[in-house]
């Protein structure tokens, strides 16, 4: 295996509504739906866990406006060149990408003149690692995410959920799940179905 080159297993969960089209195109980021608020920017999103992935087609199968749907799970190869790949977790990684976007946004606000954009924080996030992977040429960002509370842990609700949150933000603590932006078709290998839920379906 060439050392230069980042390889991870990934899991992206959807629903069947969708199947017929990866079936043809397989999963490819120029086909997915454009979106102002994307975590790490457009692009086709997996999850290093196959259990977040199951909850995940199983959360958005059961939306009205995929009625009639069952979950499914692919699995992939996400391969590309070191220097192709953005991975937040790594502190070098990450101070790096800071430094980046710290240095473009002073010379954009030198320039701007008042006349700088505004976007909501989620908008201004996609919009700004999109930019880093033009500029960079970055195909694969990775992130670990921290919740306080997340639908897949254990439900809670009032006084209980008020307590967990309280008890987590004291020991410094939430939930972690790692997600992988990829951008680039090129980079996405082996893709098979991992799970398909119409088999569970009575």
């Amino acid at each position: 295996m060439d050392v230069n080159c980042t390889v991870i297993t990934g899991y992206h969960g959807t629903s069947s509504n969708y199947a017929e089209s990866i079936e043809k195109h397989g999963l490819d980021p120029d086909k997915t739906h454009t979106r102002p608020d994307h975590w790490l920017g457009q692009g086709v999103y997996f999850f290093e866990d196959s259990d977040l992935a199951k909850w995940w087609a199983c959360d958005i199968s059961g939306k009205k406006y995929n009625q009639g749907s069952y979950p499914v799970i692919y699995q992939a190869q996400i391969q590309a060149p070191r220097e192709e790949v953005l991975n937040l977790d790594n502190y070098k990684e990450y101070d790096l990408f800071l430094n980046r976007i710290l240095e473009m946004q002073n010379e954009i606000e030198c320039d701007a003149k008042n006349r700088m954009p505004v976007f909501s924080p989620e908008q201004q996030r996609a919009v700004y690692f999109d930019y880093y992977k033009k500029m960079y040429h970055i195909s694969v960002i990775m992130y670990t995410f921290s919740k306080d509370c997340a639908k897949y842990g254990t439900f809670r609700t009032g006084e209980d959920l008020a307590q967990q949150k309280k008890l987590e933000k004291a020991l410094n603590i939430a939930y972690h799940e790692k997600q992988i932006c990829v951008s680039q078709k090129k980079c996405i290998k082996d893709l098979k179905v991992w799970y398909n839920g119409e088999d569970e379906v009575i």
